[in-house]
């Protein structure tokens, strides 16, 4: 049976450090892709992933709705992704004009070689926010409709309307690139 977020919420005001991990274990990986939409570096959406999770746990007193926990959490991620490049532009900015780029990964940059792979990624990245975060909660967490739709707060059309937008959009942009045998 799994145990649903509200009652790990409740678990957690009551001092059950181990229903935190429970949410942490179920909601991690869309937060990770949240946080990669606003860096587009792995190690950097790593690091912006614990710093989500650690507000999380210090405020989630603040939380009215027990069961709207993962649009909570959501909203968290968005908000450190904002900070987090405001924080990076203000860098550039003081060490005027000297723009510090991380280096890709193994992972980016054997990414980058793999025919079609640096397409798609490029056009998820142009995608709006919400069909971006759409495409994570359906296909990279593989959540059934119901509980994507209630992440993003959209009635079930309105979740099937982003999603056939994104296909959309997607296939377009792999269109254009040329397959290698």
């Amino acid at each position: 049976m799994i145990v649903s977020d509200s009652t790990l919420v409740n678990g957690v005001l009551s001092g059950d450090r181990e229903a935190f991990a429970e949410l942490y274990n179920r909601h991690a990986r869309l937060i990770r892709a949240v946080c990669y939409d606003a860096t587009h570096n792995l190690t950097w959406a790593a690091d912006l992933t614990q710093e989500v999770f650690l507000r999380a746990f210090r405020g989630i007193s603040d939380l009215r709705d027990p069961a709207r926990f993962a649009p909570w959490l959501v909203g968290i991620a968005r908000q450190v992704g904002r900070e987090w490049r405001r924080a990076q532009r203000r860098q550039r900015r003081t060490i005027a004009g000297l723009q510090q780029e991380p280096q890709p990964t193994a992972v980016e940059e054997a990414s980058r070689d793999a025919d079609g792979v640096h397409v798609l990624r490029e056009a998820i990245t142009r995608l709006p926010e919400k069909e971006r975060l759409a495409l994570h909660v359906f296909y990279l967490l593989q959540m059934d409709a119901e509980q994507a739709r209630g992440i993003l707060e959209l009635s079930r059309s309105g979740f099937y309307r982003v999603l056939s937008r994104v296909r959309r959009r997607l296939r377009r942009a792999l269109s254009k690139v040329e397959v290698h045998p």
